[in-house]
């Protein structure tokens, strides 16, 4: 399909891109029917001399992105605020699990709503949605795992093409993912001494236990199903419940599986501490097969070089909390600084375009202690 270069005028804030849009060597930036809700995001698209598709793309209508853009924009409101709204989903969560116990029909239905909520919200600000995930550091971690692998789902399979309706699928897996393990899940994050015969058994288990349950609820969505049961299988063949290969398992079991890894590896437990972003995705990018090289790199691209919520130095040596990505292979991001080189903190956050030389990240700094911070400053929310 013949490309054109994109004007100024034709991308318009909060509301819904009528085209994909890629990079001048051809890497997808946007794809058609993102909104864009700030300024700096719409910027950095510029930075990279986008073009746009001549015609608007045939296998997903205007229709279907305006209908996307507006179950977002009836959602939110003035004073929507995705930090709060990230706790509310946990606290959603934690009903669901009550009634997947319960077997109640109603589950589908609440996980579906759930699953386009998270998309709104997605598509509402997606730096702040990284942010939490690598921010909230002192969350309850098992009612908020769920909501953070929807998160970078929706984020990869937006990049990798597909329509809403197909990641709803993928959302919903995501969300009941953890299902199979509940009661068990807190005490594995909490042990610091090797897992027991039985609890590998339960783990190994709980990918077919978690079907088992969605099935008792009266879930026959086989797209859903499918991604959530292959999750934990792995390219080596060395995952569960099966053993796959990387050429059996299907796209999104593949993208769920990468979204738990990532998070996981993350995640401080008991027994080892939290990797840092850059090494998890390092590990992760070596964990690809020649099949899926392209859902491996979309995955690393989407969290960018230094990905939201991520502590760094700045070359003028201040602390800085990064709050907007690079696009692509760029660096170039927007961060906040929050103490100065001396380390004492500012009263208030100075906002820093790292694509400026006395402003470039230099590295990930590792505190000490975790600096006591409110995420609704740093992305200026009320």
């Amino acid at each position: 399909m013949d490309r054109i270069k994109l004007a100024h005028g034709e991308v318009t804030l909060g509301q819904p891109t009528q085209w994909s849009i890629y990079s001048s060597n051809g890497q997808l930036l946007l794809r058609q029917g993102s909104v864009i809700s700030r300024q700096e995001v719409l910027d950095k698209i510029f930075l990279h001399d986008p073009f746009r598709n001549a015609e608007m793309i045939i296998n997903q209508s205007i229709d279907a992105a305006n209908n996307h853009f507006q179950l977002a924009k009836n959602t939110l409101s003035k004073n929507y605020n995705p930090f709060n709204e990230i706790t509310r989903f946990s606290t959603r969560y934690r009903n669901i699990l009550k009634d997947i116990e319960k077997r109640d029909p109603v589950v589908a239905k609440k996980v579906m709503r759930l699953a386009a909520d998270i998309q709104s919200l997605v598509a509402f600000d997606e730096d702040a949605c990284l942010g939490a995930i690598h921010f909230y550091y002192d969350q309850t971690y098992t009612a908020l795992q769920p909501i953070y692998k929807a998160i970078l789902c929706e984020l990869t399979a937006t990049l990798l093409d597909y329509n809403p309706t197909q990641r709803l699928s993928l959302l919903a897996a995501a969300i009941t993912s953890n299902i199979g393990l509940t009661g068990i899940q807190e005490q594995l994050n909490k042990q610091s001494i090797p897992l027991s015969e039985q609890q590998q058994k339960i783990i190994h288990n709980a990918p077919a236990k978690a079907v088992e349950l969605l099935n008792d609820c009266g879930i026959k969505d086989s797209v859903w199903l499918k991604a959530l049961i292959e999750n934990h299988e792995r390219n080596d063949g060395n995952g569960y419940p099966w053993g796959l290969t990387s050429k059996y398992i299907g796209v999104f079991g593949k993208i769920l599986g990468l979204a738990d890894t990532y998070v996981a590896m993350i995640t401080k437990r008991a027994y080892r501490k939290a990797a840092l972003a850059q090494s998890a995705l390092k590990e992760i990018y070596q964990m690809s097969s020649k099949e899926d090289e392209t859902i491996y790199l979309n995955f690393i691209r989407q969290l960018g070089a230094y990905p939201p919520g991520t502590l760094v130095k700045l070359a003028n040596n201040e602390t800085a909390v990064v709050i907007y990505r690079g696009f692509g292979n760029s660096i170039m991001s927007s961060a906040m600084s929050i103490a100065d080189p001396n380390g004492k903190y500012y009263g208030n956050p100075i906002k820093r375009d790292t694509s400026l030389e006395e402003f470039k990240v230099s590295k990930i700094h590792i505190p000490t202690t975790k600096p006591d911070l409110n995420p609704d400053v740093l992305w200026s929310y009320k």
